[in-house]
C-alpha cells in the first residue's frame, strides 16, 4: 500500500513557508507567482494559431495575456493555500482559531482562549488538545493538558482516590473532597546544589510567567475535566531539611503533600488529675498542678470522684467518655488564668518555696517590683493570693522581663538578673452548667483535643474509615 501524500505536496503550487504569511508581498510568493505565469504562458504559446510567429513575449497580444497571466496565477496560488486550510498541519496562523480553536475552547468569546507565544506552538498546542478532548474527561487527559502549557513537572492528585491509598485512613482529607482534585506544577532551575553528606538537590522557581500559566491552565482545565469537579492549583517548592548532630549524622527530607500534615493525629486525648476543686460559683474548675493551655473550648471535664460525680442510679467514677448527657460530665466553655483578670491593687500571696510579698494583676502576668527571688522559683511553682477578688491558688509558667523565659525550659536567671514579674498558666475551666457542689480534691479527666486522635475501625473487607467524619 503506497504512503499517504503529504498535503503540501499533492497541491503543486503552494508556498513553502508553513505556515504560509497572509500578505501577499514575500520572497516566497513572488518567486511562486513568477514559476505560475510562466506554467500559464507557455501554455498559452503552444496554443496559439501558426499565424502568431512570435517566439517571445514582445508583442502586444502577449503582454495582455501576460497581465491575466499575473492575475489567474494569484488567484490559485490563494485558492490552494485556501485548501491546504482545511488541514490543521498547514492552516494558516491568522485562522487558527476560527477552524480550529472555536472547536476546543467554543466560549473564547467571553471566557478568553490561552495566550502562546508562537504560531507553530500554537497550532501544535491545538491539535493535541483535539486528541485530549477525543480521549475523555480522565486524569490522564488533564495531566497531559496542563504538560502542554509548560515544561515544569505536573502532577494531578484525585484527592479521594489518594485518601484512600493511606493506610488506616488518616488522611485529612473526607468526603468533602470527594469530587475535588489538586494540580501540582514545580519548576526545576536545572542548578544543581550539594548537600553536606553529599545529596544533590535541583533547586526549584517560579515560572517566567506564573500568572499568565496559572490563567492558561484555568481554560484548559475548563475543556478538558469533568464538568462537576472543582480542582486547587498549586506551583510547589520541595524543601531539604537538614539536621546536623554531634556525629555528623545528616537527615535529608521532602515532602509536598501539605494537606496530610497539618493536624497531629497522634497526640494525647485527656489530662488527668486528682486535685481538681470546684470553686464557690460552681462554672469554675481549677486545678494548680496542671496547665490547661491544650484544653480547646467544647471539651468534655469528667469528675471521677465525690458528690460532682454521682450519676442518675448512683453510680461514682464512670469510663471517659466525649457525652455531657449526666451529672458527671460538663462541657468546657473557656480556659481562663484568672477568675477575675486584671487586679490593680497589690494583694498579699505566698508561694509553695517560700517567697511571699503583695502583687498586682494584669492580664495574666503578676507583678511585685519588691520581689528580688523571683528567679529561685521551680517548675511547678504555685502562688497563692490569699486576698482580694483573684484569692486562690495559681501555678507559675513563664519569667517575665529581659531574662526572662519558661520555668523549666530554661536555666534559672543568674544572680543579679532582675525579674520584674511572673506569668500564670492557665489553670482554670469554666464549664457551661453549674457543679453539685463546691469541693476540692476530685479525680477528673478532662480531653485535650476533641480531634487530637483517630480511633482506628476495623473492617473485613475495604478501609472505609474515610468516608465517616470522627
Amino acid at each position: 500500500m503506497a504512503d499517504k501524500p503529504d498535503a503540501k505536496t499533492a497541491l503543486p503550487n503552494l508556498l513553502q513557508q508553513n505556515p504560509a504569511p497572509v500578505e501577499k508581498p514575500g520572497q516566497d510568493r513572488m518567486m511562486q507567482a513568477r514559476t505560475q505565469v510562466d506554467l500559464i504562458m507557455a501554455v498559452f504559446m503552444r496554443v496559439l494559431p501558426s499565424n502568431y510567429v512570435a517566439q517571445i513575449q514582445g508583442p502586444y497580444y502577449t503582454l495582455q495575456y501576460q497581465a491575466v497571466a499575473e492575475r489567474i496565477a494569484e488567484f490559485q496560488i490563494t485558492a490552494q493555500e485556501v485548501f491546504a486550510d482545511s488541514a490543521y498541519e498547514y492552516t494558516r496562523s491568522e485562522f487558527l482559531y476560527q477552524l480550529l480553536g472555536s472547536l476546543v475552547f467554543p466560549d473564547a468569546t467571553a471566557d478568553g482562549q490561552p495566550d502562546i507565544s508562537g504560531d507553530i506552538s500554537y497550532r501544535t498546542f491545538l491539535r493535541r488538545m483535539v486528541g485530549l478532548l477525543l480521549k475523555g474527561a480522565t486524569t490522564e487527559a488533564v495531566t497531559e493538558g496542563v504538560g502542554l502549557l509548560t515544561e515544569a513537572t505536573v502532577e494531578v492528585i484525585e484527592r479521594a482516590v489518594a485518601a484512600r491509598q493511606i493506610p488506616g485512613g488518616r488522611s485529612a482529607w473526607g468526603p468533602e473532597e470527594q469530587y475535588t482534585f489538586e494540580v501540582n506544577v514545580s519548576n526545576a532551575t536545572g542548578v544543581i546544589l550539594p548537600l553536606p553528606n553529599g545529596q544533590l538537590i535541583d533547586l526549584e522557581q517560579f515560572p517566567v510567567d506564573p500568572f499568565q500559566l496559572l490563567e492558561n491552565v484555568r481554560l484548559v482545565l475548563r475543556a478538558l475535566k469533568p464538568a462537576h469537579v472543582l480542582f486547587d492549583y498549586r506551583h510547589l517548592f520541595r524543601d531539604a531539611f537538614q539536621a546536623v548532630f554531634t556525629d555528623q549524622a545528616i537527615l535529608g527530607y521532602q515532602d509536598y503533600h501539605y494537606q496530610d500534615l497539618r493536624r497531629y493525629w497522634e497526640g494525647a486525648t485527656r489530662i488527668a488529675g486528682t486535685l481538681g476543686a470546684t470553686l464557690t460559683d460552681r462554672t469554675l474548675f481549677s486545678d494548680p498542678t496542671r496547665d490547661f493551655s491544650s484544653v480547646l473550648p467544647g471539651a468534655i471535664l469528667t469528675i471521677l470522684t465525690g458528690p460532682n460525680s454521682i450519676h442518675v442510679g448512683g453510680q461514682e467514677g464512670t469510663p471517659f467518655s466525649t457525652d455531657e448527657g449526666h451529672v458527671g460530665r460538663f462541657r468546657v466553655t473557656e480556659v481562663r488564668v484568672f477568675p477575675v483578670g486584671d487586679d490593680p491593687s497589690r494583694r498579699r500571696y505566698t508561694t509553695t518555696s517560700g517567697l511571699y510579698g503583695a502583687a498586682s494583676v494584669v492580664g495574666s502576668d503578676i507583678f511585685d517590683p519588691a520581689q528580688t527571688q523571683w528567679r529561685t522559683i521551680q517548675e511547678g511553682e504555685i502562688l497563692t493570693f490569699s486576698e482580694g477578688p483573684n484569692a486562690g491558688s495559681y501555678r507559675l509558667h513563664v519569667w517575665l522581663g529581659n531574662h526572662g523565659g519558661t520555668i523549666g525550659q530554661m536555666d534559672p536567671p543568674g544572680v543579679g538578673a532582675y525579674i520584674p514579674g511572673v506569668r500564670a498558666a492557665p489553670s482554670l475551666l469554666r464549664l457551661r452548667r453549674r457543679m453539685g457542689v463546691t469541693i476540692g480534691s476530685q479525680a477528673y479527666e478532662v480531653t485535650v483535643d476533641r480531634l487530637g486522635m483517630q480511633i482506628p475501625r476495623v473492617v473485613d473487607e475495604e478501609d472505609v474509615t474515610i468516608q465517616f467524619y470522627s
